[in-house]
C-alpha cells in the first residue's frame, strides 16, 4: 500500500464505510476504490458548483462546509463536516453530472477521496464488496434523512418557524433544553437566513417568552404558534 495513505489508516478504519473490514483487507480496499489523498489549504474548493460529483470523501483533519446560492444570492449552509465523518454519498453513488452544492475547506484540511462507483460493476460483488455496499446504503440513508430535516427547515415561509423546526429537531435534555453548536453566523446560513435578521427574531421570541436561552442552550416555552407536534428523526 501506498506510504502516502499511512498515517490515514487509523482515521479510515474507524469510518463508517469500513465497517466490517478487518485492517489487513483495508489497503486492498482503498486500491479497489481508487484512493487518493489530497490537501486543500483554507477557502479552496473541493468540489465546485456544477461540476461532475464523482468521489465520496473522509476528512482525515480540518473542516469542510458545503452550501449553495439561493435565488436571492443568499449563502444557504448544507452541512459542516469534519475530521472522520464523510461527504457527498448520494451524489457520488448517483453520478451526479453537475453538482448543485459547492464544498469548501474552512482551514487547512485533508480528505482521501473514493470512486464509490467501482463497486459491483464486474458482475456478482465478492464478500468484501457486499459488506462496502451495504455500508453504503446505510450512509446513503442516513444522509438522506438529514437532507429531509433540512428540506423541511428551508419549507418554512417565516424564520421564526425554521427557528422552531430547527431547535425541535434536536436531542433534548430531560428538562427540555437543547445545545446549539452552531456559530449565530452558522445557524443563520444553516436555516437560510441573515445573521441580523435571525439575531433579532431569536431576540423577539425571549422577549415574548417563547424560547428561553442560556448561552448556546436554549429552550422552546410558552405559547407558540405552529410548534412542532413531533420531533424530526
Amino acid at each position: 500500500m501506498n506510504k502516502r495513505f499511512a498515517h490515514c489508516m487509523d482515521m479510515l478504519a474507524k469510518s463508517p464505510l469500513f465497517a466490517g473490514v478487518s485492517r489487513e483487507d483495508l489497503p486492498h480496499v482503498l486500491v479497489l476504490m481508487r484512493a487518493r489523498c489530497h490537501s486543500f489549504a483554507k477557502g479552496e474548493v473541493l468540489q465546485g458548483f456544477g461540476e461532475p460529483f464523482r468521489y465520496v470523501g473522509i476528512l482525515m483533519s480540518g473542516e469542510v462546509e458545503g452550501s449553495f446560492d439561493s435565488e436571492r444570492f443568499d449563502r444557504i449552509n448544507v452541512n459542516r463536516f469534519t475530521a472522520g465523518q464523510m461527504y457527498g454519498a448520494a451524489f457520488a453513488c448517483a453520478r451526479v453530472p453537475e453538482s448543485p452544492i459547492e464544498l469548501v475547506a474552512l482551514r487547512s484540511t485533508e480528505v482521501v477521496l473514493l470512486d464509490v462507483g467501482v463497486l459491483g460493476t464486474g458482475g456478482q460483488p465478492d464478500a468484501l464488496e457486499a459488506v462496502l455496499l451495504r455500508n453504503l446504503l446505510g450512509i446513503v440513508s442516513t444522509q438522506s434523512v438529514f437532507l429531509n430535516r433540512k428540506v423541511r427547515i428551508l419549507g418554512q415561509h417565516s424564520l421564526r418557524d425554521r427557528i422552531v423546526v430547527y431547535l425541535g429537531g434536536l436531542t433534548a435534555d430531560a428538562d427540555g433544553w437543547v445545545t446549539v453548536l452552531l456559530s449565530q453566523t452558522a445557524l443563520a446560513q444553516f436555516i437560510g437566513g441573515n445573521r441580523s435578521a435571525v439575531s433579532r427574531e431569536m431576540g423577539r421570541m425571549v422577549d415574548e417568552g417563547v424560547l428561553e436561552r442560556d448561552g448556546n442552550r436554549m429552550r422552546l416555552a410558552g405559547p407558540l404558534e405552529r410548534r412542532p407536534r413531533r420531533r424530526l428523526p
